[in-house]
């Protein structure tokens, strides 16, 4: 048993007294079909306001390989992630919605796909978008949720269908790297992609929730993801090429272009000034020139500020612009 994988499974939780039971329960029974594994089960009770947390607590005293976590207040769903994966210990790590929207019998092929190789596995919840939406609500939710993802298709160039699906599976040196920010959580591919991550994606059964409704939702979230893509767009990036991207160049030579045009510019009109005797001062043409001097030495001074903060960044917290995903060998 000790040479067997473990694998770790997170479940954030936010108001699912009434899920989160049978959540585990059939997490267990998958696990009991599946000896060659060991499993431990992290549910992150996100400050829910029901009894979420004292079942989490019940089922953790009375299982060994459940673990609870109780934020003390609702930090959203990017920061129970960020919790339960800090806490993981296993070899692969899979994400799981405590609504079972899901079957987890799914579990099965999302590892099985990691042992094909595959660092990141997602799923496309097939009945949830599309012409196929199904539910209460689930016309106005597939047209919203289908104009973002082709957006953050189209930012980040990942062909995934869903990235809101709850159930993704990870391998140790995916999930140790993610750190999560914001609603992070909608960009896990596409981040994860950075590192030239190999990805997988299959169809999901789709059922609507029994008990209660989704928290993690509403036009608030809406917003918060819409800004957040402005960060994906530079995170992309930066991550994937983060030396050719100095902050150093890209302000540097937009401040060199601005403050050389404002030097022309101001420089003719002296010209002008001294060979015709014309009066500069008043116009506005000479305060175009001054301001674009002045923000052009701005720039070069944000660029070199901008140079040691991102110095700061990978030195101080020990991040590396580079993911291995295997070393072999004398230490």
């Amino acid at each position: 048993m000790e040479n067997t994988k473990l694998i770790s499974i997170v479940i954030p939780c936010y108001n699912e007294e009434k899920n989160i039971n049978k959540t585990i329960d059939n997490i267990e029974n998958v696990a009991k079909s599946l000896p060659k594994y060991r499993f431990e089960i992290i549910a992150v009770n996100d400050g829910s306001k029901d009894n979420t947390w004292k079942v989490i607590k019940e089922y953790a005293s009375k299982h060994d390989n459940v673990i609870g976590i109780n934020q003390m207040t609702n930090f959203g769903q990017s920061m129970a992630y960020q919790a339960g994966f800090d806490a993981s210990t296993g070899d692969y790590l899979i994400t799981v919605s405590a609504d079972l929207e899901i079957p987890l019998d799914n579990l099965t092929k999302v590892l099985e796909k990691l042992e094909e190789g595959y660092d990141f596995v997602n799923t496309n919840r097939v009945g949830r978008w599309g012409a196929d939406a199904t539910g209460k609500e689930g016309k106005e939710r597939a047209l919203k949720s289908g104009y973002a993802n082709r957006l953050i298709k189209k930012i980040s160039g990942m062909d995934i269908q869903d990235r809101g699906s709850g159930m993704k599976g990870f391998t140790r040196p995916i999930y140790k790297s993610l750190k999560f920010y914001g609603e992070m959580h909608r960009f896990i591919p596409d981040y994860v992609s950075v590192y030239g991550a190999k990805i997988t994606e299959f169809d999901v059964t789709y059922q609507e929730r029994e008990y209660g409704e989704s928290y993690y939702k509403g036009h608030k979230r809406t917003v918060k993801v819409l800004l957040d893509m402005v960060t994906l767009i530079f995170m992309l990036y930066f991550a994937r090429k983060p030396f050719n991207m100095m902050p150093g160049r890209l302000f540097g030579f937009t401040g060199a272009v601005i403050g050389a045009l404002g030097t022309l510019i101001t420089g003719m009109l002296f010209i002008e000034k001294f060979l015709l005797g014309t009066d500069i001062g008043t116009r506005p043409l000479f305060l175009l020139g001054a301001l674009m001097m002045l923000l052009g030495v701005i720039m070069i001074m944000l660029g070199m500020i901008g140079e040691l903060l991102m110095r700061v960044y990978f030195e101080s917290s020990g991040r590396k612009p580079y993911l291995s995903r295997e070393i072999v060998g004398k230490s």
